[in-house]
């Protein structure tokens, strides 16, 4: 549901581990949500079902992986409806039993464990993973992996350890970026995500419970493409591979590989409550974040919460059109708040970009600078609208 993070609170409805990590930082959402609403009410929430449990973040924190919301009780993890992938005219890829030995002696060099205030034995610690993704030290992860982190080592698979600093951070894709000093460091090789489809064999690599003796390595298939996943921070992570290669906790921001053993998604979540679901950011998403964040580029920054168009929600609505982004929330101060963009609008185009996801959105926002003037086409009942919104810098995250 989310476009972008702001320093508001959270507005999602999926969960972490409670002890995972160096604790919760601040929520993902863009602050209140706004109180106009079109004439024809407001916008009911949509789900095909729901699960008990959650989707919880894969890092290793003291042993135990737990879903819990504030009060204690269990959480709720939405199901969203997602329409059907696109097929691709090929068969899938399929591994023998000896690729997998291929693989991880091509890959596993350049995947390190990753330990967070002293790791998970500590009362604040946590264990995850990472990937190197340049030879000069810049090494791939999740961001709940890091957040919040006073201390950051990494190990190779040769048994050396030594510290990182954090590079930079997005919540709002829940990636981020350490450096360790070095060079000529075995760098994974980065493949695309766009050609992946369902039946397409994987393996993951990982620092799985933090074990003793290595990195663990387990293989699947994947399982599903696009799928939407709620974070308790309020960010949604849009777009998403699903593998049944098992994920457990300590794999987060370890790579998900495909049969040619290139990077194609960022090991991230897990239902804890199912056999088999795990979530991975694809790669061609990570990418253009990785660079941003290596750089130091700023984001760019609209100011909304989106969840893609449903039937159903296009009939409550009253709208003609079968595909957009659907504002959920419009925080204040922001430039879409300026330009007049309103809660249940959809948003269609933004410049000559069409939209008819809310991914698509969140992917033109950051192909823009902050300080562009964009058009924003929206569907606001019968109407349609070209508003006009000078694009800010994405506030910093914070902890």
């Amino acid at each position: 549901m989310i476009e972008e993070p702001s320093p508001g609170g959270p507005t999602g409805s999926a969960s972490r581990p409670a002890p995972a990590g160096p604790g919760p930082g601040p929520g993902a959402g863009d602050g209140p949500p706004p109180h106009d609403q079109p004439a024809g009410g407001p916008l009911r929430p949509l789900l095909l079902g729901a699960v008990v449990g959650a989707l919880v973040g894969a890092v290793a924190a003291g042993g135990i992986v737990a879903a819990v919301d504030d009060s204690g009780g269990s959480t709720v993890t939405k199901v969203i409806s997602q329409p059907p992938a696109t097929q691709l005219a090929r068969p899938s890829t399929q591994l023998a039993g000896n690729d997998i030995a291929t693989i991880v002696n091509q890959a596993e060099p350049s995947v390190v464990a990753i330990t967070v205030n002293g790791g998970p034995t500590s009362s604040n610690g946590a264990a995850g993973t990472g990937f190197v993704i340049s030879p000069d030290g810049y090494v791939a992860t999740n961001n709940h992996v890091v957040e919040g982190a006073n201390r950051i080592q990494v190990q190779f698979t040769n048994g050396r350890t030594v510290d990182a600093r954090l590079v930079g951070r997005d919540p709002s894709t829940d990636l981020a970026v350490v450096k360790v000093d070095g060079t000529g460091l075995p760098a994974a090789q980065l493949g695309s995500s766009d050609g992946a489809q369902i039946g397409d064999s994987v393996v993951a690599i990982g620092n799985a419970l933090a074990l003793q003796g290595g990195l663990t390595v387990t293989n699947g298939i994947i399982s599903g493409k696009n799928r939407q996943v709620p974070e308790q921070t309020g960010a949604v992570l849009f777009g998403m591979l699903q593998t049944d290669a098992a994920i457990n906790p300590g794999n987060s921001g370890g790579p998900l590989l495909d049969s040619q053993g290139r990077v194609i998604g960022i090991n991230t979540a897990v239902a804890n409550t199912a056999q088999n679901i795990g979530f991975a950011i694809p790669i061609s998403k990570a990418i253009p974040v990785f660079d941003d964040l290596r750089s130091g580029r700023k984001p760019a920054f609209l100011g909304v919460s989106t969840q893609d168009l449903t039937p159903q929600i296009a009939s409550q609505l009253n709208v003609s059109v079968t595909q957009g982004a659907v504002v959920t929330q419009v925080s204040s101060g922001t430039p879409a708040a300026t330009a007049g963009v309103r809660k249940n609008d959809v948003i269609v185009q933004l410049d000559n970009t069409p939209i008819t996801a809310a991914s698509d959105l969140q992917t033109a926002i950051r192909s823009h600078q902050p300080g562009q003037t964009v058009s924003v086409v929206v569907v606001r009942g019968s109407q349609r609208l070209t508003l006009s919104a000078r694009l800010s810098t994405r506030p910093d995250p914070t902890g």
